[in-house]
């Protein structure tokens, strides 16, 4: 993959003012330089009727997981949608996490053995460990797909997180021997029940030591091409899926390139804390709810996920190397510079700037796929 360069000519920083900027890639900044010229929410296949389009509140639908909603992890393209909306419907969808479904004696005696009532584990994950498991699908489960009115192949599906908040009290940490970066470090099978204090704010990991609360879904994706054929959900790739970003938390933006007609939206493996590179196999699993605005974007193109929250544009390289993860990630932190700049800067200037002001994480280091997300600063630019 070559760096992109400018369509347009380049003219010098100083010749292009903050408002230039902000005039020439929208108005919440560069956010929305995405690859070519982004639509407004209101424009973005929304129904001229509908709340979205009027610019009225939304008052969000819900999408529950029971047998009938859930998936063991793969993302099929021709599964039935579980829930069609509109572009920019606010969705609530009550998820889960997939830790103890596919336990020998069941969900509920898994969590019993680690010390938690029968009556606060949730109902559906039994009725869910009875789905069949295709071959070749992860131990996830996913709820979906969400068809979004409007999406077709070559949009960007936009996902704004408006909440993450827990559906149960507590979540699990599991490793053990073959697990994780290092899969030789331990001779026996670790797992670890944290529970929330009774505020949300923290899990109490060990005496003196807690772990913050900050809740993200794992998964998010799209169904990939059809061409892709059967696609497990383990792999983060191209369509998003099993990142675990940890920074996807409330108040950030998610944006997936678009393969099938409505996107056909898959979530799941729910986190209620990680590090990045989730180093030992698991986060801490625990179920949750996200709360989330679709918004279809015409005109725009991404050839991978990229985010963004009030401080920051992320930039994903999606590999099963880890140094063209590495590549692929500068490479679209460059173009993305160059193109929010509209040619202000140059392919070199952006490659020198990703070099000396923008930070290059390994977000997902355990999954098959690596994922490197670069972090630039909205302050660098005018």
């Amino acid at each position: 993959m070559k760096p992109i360069d400018p369509a347009s000519p380049s003219v010098s920083m100083a010749m292009l003012s903050r408002r230039g900027v902000l005039r020439a890639v929208g108005a919440s900044g560069a956010g929305l330089a995405l690859g070519t010229a982004m639509t407004s929410p209101a424009s973005a296949a929304t129904p001229s009727g509908s709340p979205a389009a009027r610019g009225g509140s939304r008052k969000p639908v819900v999408l529950r997981t029971t047998q009938e909603t859930a998936l063991w992890g793969y993302f099929p393209v021709d599964r039935a949608p579980v829930m069609r909306v509109a572009s920019g419907s606010v969705v609530r969808i009550d998820a889960v996490n997939q830790s103890g479904v596919s336990a020998a004696q069941g969900p509920v005696a898994y969590f019993e053995d680690l010390g938690v009532p029968a009556d606060e584990v949730l109902p559906e994950l039994a009725e869910v460990a009875k789905n069949p498991r295709p071959a070749g699908a992860s131990g996830h489960i996913l709820t979906g797909p969400l068809y979004v009115e409007g999406a077709e192949p070559g949009d960007v599906l936009e996902i704004k997180i408006m909440n993450v908040s827990p559906r149960v009290a507590y979540g699990v940490n599991s490793t053990g021997p073959g697990s994780g970066v290092c899969p030789d470090l331990l001779d026996a099978r670790s797992t670890r029940l944290l529970r929330l204090d009774k505020h949300n704010r923290y899990y109490q990991f060990a005496p003196g030591i807690r772990v913050p609360f900050s809740p993200f879904m794992g998964i998010m994706g799209v169904a990939p091409p059809t061409s892709a054929g059967f696609v497990s959900a383990n792999p983060p790739n191209k369509w998003g899926g099993n990142l675990d970003f940890r920074d996807l938390i409330a108040g950030s933006t998610l944006y997936l390139p678009v393969f099938q007609p409505g996107a056909l939206f898959y979530t799941g493996d729910t986190h209620g804390a990680q590090g990045h590179g989730e180093v030992d196999q698991t986060a801490v699993e625990h179920s949750m709810s996200m709360t989330a605005q679709f918004t279809v974007r015409k005109g725009a193109s991404l050839e991978f996920p990229r985010a963004e929250n009030k401080q920051y544009m992320f930039c994903m390289g999606i590999d099963a190397d880890l140094d063209i993860a590495l590549q692929i990630a500068v490479r679209e932190a460059c173009g993305y510079l160059v193109e929010a700049t509209r040619g202000a800067l140059t392919t070199a200037d952006a490659y020198a700037l990703c070099s000396i002001a923008v930070d290059f994480i390994v977000a997902e280091a355990v999954d098959g796929n690596k994922v490197i997300v670069a972090y630039i600063a909205k302050s660098l630019l005018p």
